[in-house]
């Protein structure tokens, strides 16, 4: 279903005759759009539900936006459960990534220099301002299209994108592949600024083109062997001092292939090994063998992963204090040892150390979708029914529903007995029946 999706987005997005200037905010009608196709993506079903693999993106994906040419545009990075080797950017910067993808990227640079290439469609409007571009009754077209997509239809969704797609097939793919073009050279400026190797994007497109899985991503991304050529040739003279493989990105890609086989790839570096080894012996709830494993990794590798696997590990050994000892030695306070170490809590019935914990850093940060479902578990387990629907209706947000979400806040209302909590609840709902009247 997402497949037909995902070549939409390109292919009537882009439509537009010359590159338009850059811009320093969306649009309200860029905003509306992005918000009906966030919408879109979580109604797929598709999002992954691994709060480490989620951060990971979004973490890689706002770095490299740092160096794009519109850093100050908005974005988002969603990893989608698809074998296909896909990728895609959508309005108001919301950029998705297939599984497929990721698991046949080789090195990090690769997976960068993807990200790279649909950061450069948005910030150079490839895809802005689309309603402005054709008329309303296109637009009421690409947008059955889309929901199409979601149901569980195949001819109709087929025979509705035929008899779309056929029509302006040909002028769109010439436009498109102008913007694939400069897509490629920005992007590989962005490689080099964030110190990934250029040449990531380039041997990643070589490998497309005799690959089946990339039907869908060559449909919506033209590439011939002109493409190819050009980014071989600009990055084969450009060398230095590369970023490596992080361990979050290795440990990400075989978790992935684990989940996806229930087996350990033969992996060459003995810190990955001892990794899976011990998250097989976690996934197969043999807590002890894990244990001995992931203490073998430890007097080798303390890194995030390690210790966020380790504090899952002890956590459900009952030894809840080192589990903690262990989520605190991530660095930069990550979010999925934050979130592990809540869940830990609530699993241990500590469940008002969960809600400090996790409540503190939610303060601070904007957080996932998923770490504000756990709170609000967190606050049902308290008792808090009225604080747990609050950030009921904060997932909902990060959903793009607005409209369930303030169905949430009125719950929260008629459940509180505070009045200071009554009154934040109404400033919210406020907030979003005014978003909600300047989409209409």
């Amino acid at each position: 279903m997402i497949k037909i999706l995902l070549l939409l987005i390109l292919s009537f997005q882009v439509n537009a005759l010359e590159v338009p200037e850059l811009t320093l905010s969306e649009s309200l009608q860029e905003q509306k759009q992005g918000n009906e196709f966030l919408q879109i993506i979580w109604n797929t079903d598709s999002v992954i539900a691994d709060v480490e693999a989620q951060v990971y993106l979004k973490t890689l994906g706002h770095e490299l936006t740092r160096y794009s040419e519109n850093p100050d545009k908005h974005f988002d990075f969603f990893l989608l459960n698809d074998d296909s080797i896909n990728a895609f950017a959508g309005p108001y910067g919301y950029i998705g990534v297939h599984t497929g993808m990721l698991l046949s990227s080789e090195s990090e640079a690769e997976l960068a220099g993807v990200l790279s290439h649909e950061i450069s469609h948005i910030t150079q409007n490839h895809l802005a301002r689309f309603s402005d571009k054709t008329d309303k009754q296109t637009y009421i077209m690409v947008a059955g299209m889309l929901a199409a997509a979601l149901v569980d239809n195949t001819n109709a969704s087929q025979a509705i994108a035929t008899s779309t797609v056929a029509a302006t097939a040909q002028q769109n793919i010439n436009f498109t592949r102008e913007h694939e073009w400069e897509a490629d050279r920005i992007g590989t400026n962005m490689l080099i600024k964030s110190g990934f190797d250029p040449k990531g994007m380039a041997h990643f497109f070589e490998k497309l083109k005799d690959s089946a899985n990339a039907q869908e991503f060559l449909r919506s991304h033209p590439l011939s062997v002109n493409r190819i050529s050009d980014s071989i040739q600009r990055t084969s003279r450009i060398d230095g001092d590369y970023r490596e493989d992080t361990f979050e990105y290795e440990t990400l890609k075989a978790r992935l292939y684990y989940d996806q086989h229930r087996r350990i790839k033969l992996e060459k570096d003995p810190d990955l090994t001892l990794y899976m080894q011990a998250y097989d012996a976690f996934e197969k709830q043999d807590y002890v063998s894990a244990k001995t494993v992931i203490e073998q990794l430890l007097a080798l590798n303390n890194q995030t992963p390690s210790v966020t696997l380790a504090g899952r590990i002890y956590a459900k050994l009952g030894q809840i204090e080192k589990s903690q000892q262990y989520f605190s030695q991530a660095v930069d306070e990550s979010e999925s040892a934050v979130y592990y170490a809540a869940q830990a809590y609530l699993d241990n019935n500590q469940t008002s150390k969960g809600v400090n914990l996790l409540k503190r850093y939610l303060k601070r940060n904007k957080g996932t979708y998923l770490s504000h479902k756990l709170l609000s578990s967190l606050y049902v387990d308290a008792g808090l029914v009225d604080r747990a629907h609050i950030h009921n209706a904060k997932a909902l947000i990060h959903q793009g529903k607005l409209d369930l979400a303030i169905s949430r806040y009125e719950r929260a209302k008629a459940t509180t007995s505070s009045q200071d909590l009554f009154d934040v609840i109404n400033v919210e709902i406020e907030r979003l029946e005014r978003r909600i009247d300047l989409y209409k």
